[in-house]
């Protein structure tokens, strides 16, 4: 690479890094489920970086040619896809030997570690699968009891219930279970269903509590 081209990517890189901002928040496992287009386990066999036109970093070096604004870097990570908890019919399209996510956590990208097994929510663009941090993935050890609950089988039976932050009290909804601000107590604990009459509550999956309702009550 040339000396004149190494400062030039690296500008090119920096402004690329600054231009996109993540607008999420911490997704919550049973909101995440519900919306995401599949939830799957599969472990990382590799990573690669490319642009999003099939493009390598060191194509465009080698033609010293500035990639459109559009062209962001991503990571495709080749998986081995384990379970599939959800599917939907654009996921039936995609090719299950990777996912991709964005290169950089300001754009709500995420790092995943070749060799661990992850637990992944996402969407489909263009035919291929997403991750990103606005969706949850996380290390399949790390699930607990209400995770794994939810994934096998109730989150998808209560997706008319969702997962609320608690701020000030003001989230008092029928069809919401409160859960502390930046808190994973809750979905670690316990699943939020759809009680007879229509309330949605906490129902208890561990033997620990730190739940602001109960199923009982």
């Amino acid at each position: 690479m040339s000396g004149r081209v190494l400062p030039w990517i690296c500008l090119f890189l920096g402004l690329m890094k600054f231009s996109n901002a993540c607008s999420c928040y911490m997704p919550r496992y049973q909101n995440s489920f519900c919306n995401a287009e599949f939830a799957i386990t599969a472990n990382v066999t590799s990573s690669e970086l490319f642009f999003r036109d099939g493009r390598s970093l060191s194509s465009y070096v080698q033609e010293s040619v500035i990639p459109d604004r559009h062209q962001r870097l991503e990571y495709n990570y080749s998986i081995d896809v384990l379970d599939i908890f959800k599917t939907t019919p654009t996921f039936e399209t995609v090719d299950q030997n990777y996912v991709t996510s964005d290169a950089f956590d300001g754009s709500c990208g995420i790092d995943l570690s070749v060799g661990t097994v992850y637990y992944m929510t996402g969407y489909v663009r263009e035919d291929h699968m997403v991750v990103s941090s606005c969706f949850t993935t996380a290390p399949f050890s790390e699930l607990k009891a209400g995770h794994l609950e939810g994934i096998r089988g109730l989150y998808a039976d209560n997706c008319k219930c969702r997962v609320n932050e608690l701020m000030m009290e003001k989230w008092k909804k029928k069809k919401v279970c409160q859960a502390e601000w930046y808190s994973p107590c809750e979905e670690a604990q316990a699943v939020c269903v759809k009680r007879k009459g229509g309330k949605c509550v906490w129902r208890h999956i561990a033997d620990e509590s730190c739940l602001l309702d109960d199923e009982d009550k």
